[in-house]
């Protein structure tokens, strides 16, 4: 149950997200933050994007909760899922409740996968500061990513990877 909850829990944003690139193909993508640091040993960089309205730096407001979704790709130009990294952030009255990390390995964000789901993983929130439809977001990860094989296998982190990367972002406020 764990698998299909994680998944759910990442699933949505990143589909969406992809989905923009798509409709705004037209536009020109602009950077808004980026993750750079080590997965597995070598030195990495991921340009979040934002095109249009559409960002890939957000965050949403439910009263005390707030969840921010951060999505980095492997070129500025692109908005590639394979090799991209995804971390979504659950806070409750300011406080981290919860926090999923995905690094896709394939064409999909389907596994197999590398995930922060029983791994090893911690995440350090330095900055969460709202002005008006904006949120400067910033910190880090550090730990073992778990790789899962396949849909509804549990991670495992017997093939995990190491990571310690930064993260520094403009989220836009998504409003319902």
């Amino acid at each position: 149950m764990r698998c299909r909850t994680t998944l759910r829990s990442w699933l949505g944003p990143v589909m969406l997200l992809a989905m923009t690139g798509a409709a705004h193909a037209q536009e020109e993508a602009e950077t808004v933050g980026m993750m750079t640091g080590l997965l597995d040993g070598q030195e990495r960089e991921w340009f979040i994007l934002s095109q249009g309205v559409d960002s890939n730096a957000t965050f949403t407001e439910l009263g005390d909760r707030v969840v921010i979704d951060l999505v980095g790709f492997s070129a500025p130009d692109s908005w590639r899922v394979r090799d991209s990294l995804s971390l979504s952030i659950t806070l409750d009255e300011g406080e981290i409740a919860k926090f999923d990390l995905l690094h896709p390995i394939g064409a999909s964000v389907m596994p197999p996968v590398f995930t922060s789901d029983n791994a090893e993983v911690r995440l350090a929130l330095d900055t969460f500061e709202v002005e008006g439809s904006k949120a400067h977001v910033a910190g880090r990860v550090e730990g073992v990513l778990a790789l899962q094989q396949a849909l509804g296998e549990e991670a495992s982190l017997e093939e995990g990877i190491d990571i310690a990367v930064e993260f520094d972002a403009n989220a836009s406020r998504i409003e319902y």
